[in-house]
């Protein structure tokens, strides 16, 4: 497992990887804005994340015993670079595991699915959840979030470079000055390797490469096929970099890297 280490700053913490180891707002200080509607930029995914796979997901992606190393790496980092008072916004949060963590900071959370924001608000009665498509989404006022993060490359949904470098550079945006940037990245060179892992086989799923360098994918599991697009690293940093003084990545499981961007200029 990684070691993350923490240097202190004035304000916020700095985060060093070290090891290549495998609606109304509830929250203050958040206007959540126009009413968001019905989302149309992800149908695939609103289709897939319904009622009938929210328990599925749970269980394969949240209470499977294979990501434990994941969700602690999230935690750790998550505590280091968001400070007590800061306002955290989580994009396609899914059930709101992640923010469930840290009841006591202010968290936003936005996702296309209603069913998973159902669960999400369960677990969170103090955040603030929006059902949005993100690519179309925009906060009133200049809204700003001293944490933006991004979990499970949720990204790839959009299925096009062009939609992807679009939503990276609106997280950019809405990080504040000073504040942090945390997503989790698939990697692409590793995913014909997914089908012999023990998790394929238990949970019945499986990874169809689409492109020779696994940047276009699918994912079948028992919600449906996802059909997925992954850039490689370099996409995102050369996206992120100039932005903030300090970049790092490192994988934590093998198909997932951590991408860390601290002191938004």
């Amino acid at each position: 497992m990684p070691v993350l280490s923490r240097a202190s700053r004035k304000d916020r913490g700095s985060v060093r990887l070290e090891n290549a180891m495998g609606t109304n707002s509830n929250t203050p200080g958040v206007n959540p804005g126009k009413e968001a509607g019905v989302p149309d930029g992800s149908p695939a995914a609103v289709a897939i994340y319904n009622e009938r796979y929210a328990p599925i997901y749970e269980r394969l992606f949240i209470e499977h015993p294979l990501w434990e190393p994941k969700h602690a790496v999230n935690t750790r980092v998550i505590s280091a670079l968001l400070h007590p008072l800061g306002l955290w916004l989580d994009t396609c949060c899914g059930q709101g595991w992640h923010q469930a963590q840290f009841p006591k900071n202010r968290r936003v959370g936005l996702d296309i699915s209603s069913a998973q924001l159902k669960r999400a608000r369960q677990l969170n009665p103090g955040a603030s959840f929006i059902q949005a498509d993100l690519s179309s989404y925009e906060f009133p006022d200049e809204q700003r979030f001293d944490l933006v993060t991004n979990f499970w490359s949720a990204y790839s949904y959009f299925n096009d470079e062009t939609k992807i470098r679009a939503m990276v550079d609106k997280l950019v945006r809405w990080t504040a000055p000073g504040g942090n940037l945390y997503m989790e990245l698939t990697v692409p060179e590793t995913l014909e390797d997914f089908n012999g892992s023990e998790f394929a086989e238990e949970a019945g799923t499986k990874v169809v490469l689409q492109s020779p360098d696994g940047a276009r994918w699918q994912f079948h599991d028992p919600g449906g096929i996802h059909q997925m697009m992954s850039p490689p690293l370099e996409f995102f940093t050369n996206l992120i970099a100039p932005h903030f003084a300090k970049v790092e990545s490192d994988v934590v499981v093998r198909s997932l890297r951590q991408l860390i961007a601290q002191e938004r200029i």
